[in-house]
């Protein structure tokens, strides 16, 4: 093998690895960002699957039921409401156990009930005990129910997975920039030579070191596209997986966050070139060798 191809191979191998490591925390930093920006729309999925259970008398008239479930579609609060029959209820409580205790018992001590689905920004206990309250003075409803701490421990730790992960962020984006940097210092650091052969040849270190930013640019470039190309790939799938969760969001939040991480690749690659291009330049020649 050639020294031209040797070195042709390594370079590309060199290349190979800024591009690979680069694009690979950039497509993390990318999903967590993702994470971020959907963050509401998380919460506000996990929310809505809280619902209020409201048991009706067994005298309530059929009226009296179908004015309810009006008015309770009708109402800001409501995303849902499905009416269940005590027989329904008895079927699908028979599947759960795998046997029919009606038959143990004799009768139905199951009521007719409804399920009502909240929307995310009226899930918390104040609206909840509030709600419950106004519908318990009618006489045709026996009882409302809600998981009271599940709604409490929901609220809670969504505010603090919302900060932990801003943390997090803060702290990965660092690892990121640390990362990107030492990838970039390992594959300067391999063409050290070729730096000490353009100086003794005479050429002026502001010559030297532009090809060698304007190369690593396009490789942040490169990185960028990549992470963005599998960003999509993560998101139609995520999108398929959970479709209840605006995943795609506003578009111009998606263009931002494509935008940021263009900009911050190519600005860390071409920073991080040309101190270390600029570091070799500065050492003598019995140093370098």
């Amino acid at each position: 093998m050639s020294a031209t191809r040797m070195y042709k191979r390594r370079l590309l191998a060199s290349y190979f690895s800024v591009v690979s490591s680069t694009t690979l925390v950039l497509f993390v930093l990318s999903v967590l960002g993702l994470v971020l920006l959907n963050s509401q729309s998380i919460a506000n999925y996990f929310k809505e699957q809280v619902t209020m259970t409201v048991f009706l008398e067994d005298e309530a008239k059929e009226i009296e039921r179908e004015q309810l479930i009006t008015t309770l579609r009708l109402a800001a609060f409501t995303k849902t409401v499905r009416y269940i029959s005590k027989e329904t209820a008895a079927a699908e409580h028979s599947a759960t156990i795998g046997e029919d205790f009606m038959d143990f018992l004799g009768y139905n001590p199951l009521q007719d009930a409804l399920d009502i689905g909240l929307k995310a920004e009226f899930v918390n206990t104040e609206v909840l005990d509030s709600l419950g309250d106004v519908m318990e003075q009618k006489p045709f409803i026996a009882e409302v129910m809600y998981d009271r701490p599940l709604i409490v421990l929901l609220n809670q730790n969504i505010n603090r997975i919302g900060f932990w992960l801003l943390v997090c962020s803060g702290i990965f984006v660092g690892i990121a920039l640390l990362l990107i940097n030492h990838s970039i210092k390992l594959s300067i650091y391999s063409k050290r030579l070729i730096l000490q052969t353009m100086l003794l040849v005479g050429a002026k270190k502001s010559f030297i070191r532009r090809p060698f930013v304007l190369r690593y640019m396009g490789l942040g470039l490169l990185s960028a596209l990549l992470a963005l190309a599998a960003l999509a790939g993560v998101l139609t799938l995520m999108n398929r997986m959970l479709p209840e969760i605006n995943w795609l969001g506003d578009a111009y939040n998606l263009l931002i966050l494509a935008a940021s991480v263009v900009l911050c690749s190519i600005t860390i690659c071409a920073l991080s070139a040309s101190f270390a291009t600029r570091k070799h330049l500065r050492l003598t020649y019995d140093i370098v060798y």
